[in-house]
This record gives C-alpha cells, structure tokens and sequence, in this order.
C-alpha cells in the first residue's frame, strides 16, 4: 500500500476512535432523556442484520474478489458466510413479528401511513413478478414486508432517527477499528477509470465497495442531526460527510455536504426540543425547501431519459437505455422486482449492475410500471406533508439526500430487504410537529433522570 494511502487510512482509524467520545456524550444524553425506545432498538436491529453477512465478509476475508473460471466477477458470498445471512434474515423476520403483535396487544399503537404506502409498492412489485413468471416471493422480500409493517405500527419520530443514527455509529466504529488493524481491507484501489479522492483512497469501511458505504453515511447525516442532541450532533454530523467524501464517491460527497448545508440553513427542530432552540416556522423557510428538493427530483427523472447531456455515464447510460427500451412493452406494472438481477445469471448485464439500475426512479418504473411510480410520489408527498407546513423543514432535510442519492444510485429498494432498509424505515417514521415547542422545559445539563415532556409519557 503506498505511503500516502496508509496514512489516509491511519487517520480515518484514529478519527473513527476518537469520535466514540462524541458518540458517547449524544448517545448518554438520548439515554437521560428518555428518547431510546423499541423503535430505535428495531431500526438498529434492521441496519445491523441486513449489514451482518457483508461486515462478515469483508472483516474475515480482506473483501477479495472472487472471478470465475472465465475471470470475470461472482456476486455473492461463499456459503460459510452466506449462512450468516440467512441466519441474521430469519433473526430480523423474528425481530419485526415481535415488535408488530407488542405494538398493537400491549401498547396499542396507531397505524402509520406512510409506510404502508411503501407496503403497497413492495407488493405490486410482487404481482409483477408473478405476472412475468418469477417467484411470487423470497425471503428478503418477506422480511421487507414484515419491516415496513413494524414501521406501520413503530412510533413516529426522534426514537426511529436515533436507531438510524446507532447504525451510523456501529458501522463508523467497525470500519475504523479494522482500517487500524487491517488497513488494505478496507480501501479499494484507485484506477483511472474511477480516480481517487483528495485523500488517494476509495474507502469502503466494512462494505464490499465505497458506494454502498457512501451511501448508507449520506442517509445517515440527518438521522444523526435530528435524532441527536445538543451541539455534538454537528460535530457527529460532520464526520459523517466527511467520511462520505472520504469514500471517493462523487455524489456521496456532494450529497453529505449538500445534506449538512440545508440541515445548517433549514435549523429543523423536532416537537421535543427545549424552548430556547425553538425555530419559527416561515414560509421562507418553506419555500427554500421545496427549491432544493423539487429540483433535484426533476434531475433525477431527467438524467436517465436524457444522459447525453450529462456526460459520459458509461454503463450507467447503457443499462437505462436497456430498461427503457424493454419498459415499453410493460409500461403499466413493468417486469416486477426480480427481474433486472436475473438478466446477470443469463449473461446479459455484468455483476456490478446487477442489484439494481442504478438510478431510483428507473428502477422503479422497470420493477413496477407506472402504477408504482406514482405510489412512490405518493410516499415522497405524503412524507414531505404529513405534518403541514411546519413539518417541511425537517422532512425536506431527510429526503434531500434520498432524492440527490436517486440520480446515479437506488438509496431504497422495494424488492428486497438490504443494507439500506433501515434508512427507509426510520424515513417512514418521520415524526409529526417536527417544528412545534415542546411545553416543558428539559435541562440541557442534569444529574438526575428528567421528567418526561408535559402532557407526553415514555413510550415503547
């Protein structure tokens, strides 16, 4: 490894230790306030699990590529570790049927819409795929399911963006504790089709490439500054955009900074923030929101149909104009969530294109037509408003990475469960009043465990 590289890598591994402080400090403050529930636990447990099998991977073999007897690359994983996944998908499916029947037989949960909405998606992906001769189900897309129907009964709010920050924390920590201990594991090779960043490093921490990575930390910076709190989370915050440039990733880099900018601007406070960090809801505010997000959705829709005119995109054009191509003769409900990945077994696309299309809304339209487009509008609107007017702010700063993620990546899959399954669960338990003064006054500084906000009580 050149010099420069293990240097970079040095002070990713230092930085990572170092922030366990700031960790600790938001984390002992979320515990002081009560703000730790069952639907935190459940949004870590959906991050960890659906990541174990790849941390597994890449901890115990290096993340070595595998090529087959005609040298090109195999996805997947050897069996042994294969076996982790399964084990840790059967454990999540669990996890999600226990939280649903304690949420509604013992606290009494009411139904949250948004992600049924994202439900309906994931099933009409389903018809599709029996409608095109693929199986009806498997199990990712079981426990995909069962995740967004705990979301359906989970508690909106703080508590969901803290369990998204908690994955942030634990893959931070893993991927700089083995970037100490096992520095060439987690770096990928710079190459002249894909230059290296600032730092000479394509760092992809515990993940088998630096987009995946790159993507789950951008997902991550509002979680982390809304869920959080205290001043620490913009320190945390901005490590995490830092470590997103750090990828060498291009769009998680302008995405992260992007994100941290308009979370800067927008000040989004939650209904439980003490009075004195109150931000008036005005419809400036409002409207600068809306012309950062509507924007980037229309980029979005718009660089895949028209790619010429953003440069060379490489495969990423070749594969859009294959889809494209192909959805014209199932426009209404496309070809259903399995059936871009059965094209690689059949030669016809390369593995690194193979999980998906690599832009959001294509991908969507492909798996499930236009039907399933408009659901998906449907969710982004519903999410952006639920609350009213003075819920924008906040809901503008979660989806802005989501939308900016869309144009050259897939940040949510509504096939199958994945790495960032957690992002939309903690998405879709966006919390309402998300610009509103909590009635009682919490103590920035305490001893003693505070007394729940006024007229709220501890929630499960």
């Amino acid at each position: 490894m050149p010099q420069e590289q293990s240097t970079s890598v040095l002070i990713i591994g230092i930085l990572a230790l170092l922030a366990l402080i700031p960790w600790a400090v938001a984390f002992r403050r979320a515990h002081a306030f009560r703000d730790w529930d069952l639907t935190a636990t459940l949004v870590l447990l959906v991050g960890a699990l659906a990541n174990a099998e790849t941390a597994a991977y890449v901890i115990s073999s290096g993340r070595k590529e595998r090529l087959d007897p005609l040298g090109h690359a195999v996805i997947g994983f050897p069996e042994s570790v294969h076996r982790i996944g399964v084990v840790s998908n059967g454990l999540l499916l669990v996890a999600c049927v226990a939280f649903i029947l304690y949420r509604l037989l013992v606290a009494r949960a009411r139904l949250n819409g948004a992600p049924l909405i994202a439900f309906v998606i994931v099933l009409t992906l389903c018809a599709s795929d029996g409608l095109h001769g693929q199986p009806l189900w498997t199990p990712r897309q079981l426990t995909l399911l069962a995740v967004l129907l705990a979301a359906a009964v989970g508690r909106p709010g703080r508590s969901a963006f803290l369990g998204g920050a908690a994955v942030a924390m634990l893959f931070t920590v893993l991927g700089g504790v083995e970037a100490l201990i096992e520095p060439a594991s987690v770096i990928r090779s710079c190459r002249a089709d894909n230059a290296c960043n600032v730092l000479g490093v394509h760092y992809a921490g515990v993940f088998t490439n630096e987009n995946i990575f790159g993507l789950l930390l951008i997902m991550c910076v509002p979680f982390v500054w809304l869920g959080l709190r205290g001043r620490v989370r913009i320190f945390l915050a901005c490590y995490l955009a830092f470590l997103a440039a750090a990828t060498g990733s291009v769009l998680a880099g302008a995405a992260a900074v992007a994100t941290v900018i308009l979370l800067a601007v927008l000040r989004p406070r939650l209904p439980d923030e003490e009075p004195g960090d109150v931000v008036r809801g005005t419809p400036g505010r409002n409207l600068l929101a809306m012309a950062v997000l509507l924007p980037t959705a229309v980029m979005g829709v718009v660089v895949p149909l028209r790619h010429e005119y953003f440069g060379d995109l490489r495969l990423r054009a070749a594969i859009w104009d294959m889809a494209k191509e192909e959805w014209a003769h199932s426009p209404l409900l496309g070809y259903g969530g399995k059936a871009w990945s059965a094209k690689y077994p059949e030669g016809q696309i390369p593995a690194a294109v193979s999980p998906s299309l690599h832009n959001q809304w294509i991908d969507v339209l492909y798996a499930g037509g236009v039907v399933a487009v408009v659901l998906f509008v449907a969710l982004l609107v519903y999410l952006l408003f639920r609350d009213g007017a003075r819920g924008v702010p906040a809901a503008a700063c979660v989806l802005l990475p989501v939308l900016l993620g869309s144009v050259t990546e897939r940040p949510w899959a509504f096939d199958i469960s994945n790495s960032l399954t957690f992002a939309l669960l903690a998405a879709t338990l966006m919390p309402i009043g998300a610009c509103r003064s909590a009635t009682a006054k919490m103590p920035e500084r305490h001893t003693a465990e505070p007394a729940p906000v006024a007229g709220s009580r501890p929630e499960t």
